[in-house]
Parts: structure tokens; C-alpha cells; sequence
């Protein structure tokens, strides 16, 4: 059976997953139960790489990384499950020479065919307004995540939750919060992510 550790910013999006999966809480910012772990990393693309690079240097490597999160989105519903193709620093630019990717964590991603596979941009902050115009989602953990990926040579698959959306005014009326807020929902691809290891 493969090691799998997944990864929250926020202890409120882990805690709901690591009751769902029956994981233990086994530290200040971890849980685990067999194979399966989840490390809170805090919020950034700093704390996550702290954070993972401390987990690997006292832990047996994973064979697969799972970043699960709320994102922003340019242009996705409310409320629906992204699965992560690629993705990209937002802020990393090189006028003249290179934009959004650099050297290391441009890898392709684990990804879920049944649902919408799309980029992600990490970005330091939260992000109100961009000049990308095709459908994309932002965060602010995983590009970190898939620099130290490719470095220690993990596989790594991100499922996003989309807690808002650039392109829509009012768009929490008419919405089920709690229905957007719930995170357990992604344990129903984990299988899919872990058969693609």
C-alpha cells in the first residue's frame, strides 16, 4: 500500500478530512493512521515549505503528496472540486525573460479525469484581481509544494475546493455555505490519485 501524505493549510480545512479518513492527531500539526498522514502547514508558500521539508527530514518520503484546499478562482462555480494539472508562481517574473514558471515545480500533477482539471498560481497573497484570462485557480501553498517535489522526487496531486471566484459579484447569494466549506467530499478521489502512483 502506498505512503501517502496529505497536506492543509489550515487546521479547520485538515480536521474535517482526518475524522472522515479515521486519522489520529499524533502531533501539534499532524494526524496519521497506516499509510495515510496529513500535515497543517499554515498559511503561505513559506510556511508549507518549512513545514514539508521538516515532515521529510523525520519521516519516511511519501510516495504521494495530496495538497487539499479552499482557492480562489477566475472563473469556476462556487462551491465545486478542481482537480490541479500544473501550476505556477504568480509573482515570479523576469521582465523580458520568464514569467510565472521557473527552474524547479513546473511538473505535470496527478490529476482526477472526473472532474475539471485547470492550472493553479501560488501567489504571497489573497488574489482580488488578474490580468490571466483564461479559467485558472490561485492559492498560496502549492507551487512551494511542487518545488520541494521535484527536489525530493514525490509525486504530488492538489484537489481545490473553489471558495470564491474573480469574475462574479455577490457570488456567495444564493449559496449554501456549509456546502461550500466542507472539504471532507474530497476523500472520494483519493483512490483514483493514489491508483495513478
Amino acid at each position: 500500500m502506498k505512503k501517502k501524505l496529505l497536506h492543509c493549510a489550515m487546521e479547520k480545512e485538515a480536521i474535517q478530512i482526518a475524522k472522515k479518513l479515521g486519522l489520529s492527531k499524533v502531533g501539534e500539526k499532524l494526524y496519521s493512521s497506516d499509510n495515510i498522514s496529513m500535515l497543517i502547514s499554515g498559511i503561505g508558500k513559506q510556511k508549507t515549505a518549512i513545514e514539508i521539508v521538516k515532515y521529510l527530514e523525520n519521516n519516511a518520503k511519501p510516495d504521494l503528496i495530496i495538497n487539499i484546499g479552499y482557492a480562489g478562482s477566475s472563473n469556476e462555480q462556487v462551491g465545486t472540486w478542481v482537480s490541479i494539472a500544473k501550476c505556477y508562481n504568480l509573482e515570479w517574473e523576469i521582465p523580458g525573460e520568464e514569467k510565472y514558471s521557473m527552474d524547479v515545480g513546473n511538473q505535470n500533477l496527478i490529476t482526477v479525469n472526473s472532474i475539471k482539471n485547470l492550472p493553479c498560481y501560488s501567489a504571497e497573497g489573497f488574489v482580488t484581481e488578474s490580468d490571466i484570462k483564461e479559467d485558472v485557480i490561485f492559492d498560496m501553498e502549492l507551487h512551494s509544494l511542487a518545488i520541494i517535489c521535484d527536489m525530493y522526487d514525490i509525486k504530488l496531486a492538489s484537489l481545490k475546493k473553489v471558495s470564491d471566484n474573480l469574475s462574479i459579484k455577490d457570488y456567495y447569494k444564493n449559496i449554501d455555505m456549509k456546502e461550500v466549506m466542507e472539504l471532507e467530499s474530497c476523500t472520494d478521489f483519493l483512490a483514483e490519485l493514489e491508483s495513478k502512483v
